[in-house]
């Protein structure tokens, strides 16, 4: 799990909004949406192995931060209709893992990228908001890294509720929740690790993108299907070195 640090320009004030996901000693993958901000924020660095962005707090991990070298927004995103939200940050340097920094596997064997995980019931994290309305003034944002477990649900039964708000839901998105709502993923969760275990190893299936509130009745939380976007994530890397 990586925390995406923002800078606020002529100011050394860092701001974790966003989360990403380390897949090998160079690349984080993220959000697209997390990498536009405004003029006066500057993606600045990611912050590995953490547990706790408090750092008053001996959380007993051993983090460390990366300068941002540039980042890679897929060239389909469309920030309106929240198509191919997916974007790949190069790091300015390699990163050694250790206990705390791992890779996140791809799912890019052909029995993975051929499930549609209905049913499935993958770990989604992240330090975002934990209100469930999620209004600046009805949610706070924890410091200690959060995880829920959320059920896959089927593409067609997540576009009936999404298209009363004009949202199309497509056959590159994943969705994941319950239909009584009560967990699910919010504001400052963006851009972080839709995860499932296979045979001991977590594999990136999903990239929190978008929502209806948080944790709504009716409304589960909206992904980056990954399987969709592992060739180009390929591409980018081989094209641009590791």
């Amino acid at each position: 799990m990586a925390a995406i640090g923002y800078r606020f320009r002529g100011s050394s004030e860092i701001e974790w909004l966003c989360g990403g996901t380390l897949i090998n000693s160079r690349y984080v993958v993220t959000a697209a949406h997390c990498t536009k901000n405004p003029k006066y924020l500057l993606l600045f660095l990611v912050r590995l192995g953490e547990l706790d962005l408090n750092d008053t707090v001996d959380d007993g991990a051993d983090a460390k931060d990366v300068r941002i070298d540039r980042a890679f927004v897929h060239p389909l995103y469309d920030s309106k209709r929240k198509f191919s939200d997916i974007a790949l940050i190069r790091l300015r340097e390699n990163v050694t893992f250790t206990k705390f920094i791992q890779p996140i596997c791809l799912p890019i064997t052909e029995e993975l990228l051929q499930r549609d995980y209905v049913g499935y019931n993958p770990f989604v994290s992240g330090w975002g908001a934990t209100g469930i309305i999620c209004s600046t003034d009805e949610s706070s944002s924890p410091t200690a890294l959060m995880e829920v477990q959320v059920p896959v649900i089927e593409n067609e039964v997540c576009n009936r509720s999404y298209s009363i708000k004009g949202e199309l839901i497509t056959q590159k998105h994943l969705c994941a929740g319950y239909d009584e709502g009560g967990k699910d993923t919010c504001r400052g969760d963006s851009g972080g690790p839709l995860m499932l275990p296979v045979n001991f190893k977590f594999y990136l299936i999903g990239i929190v993108s978008f929502g209806h509130r948080c944790a709504a009745a009716g409304y589960p939380g909206v992904y980056v299907r990954v399987t969709e976007f592992v060739e180009w994530i390929s591409s980018v890397i081989s094209q641009n070195g590791v």
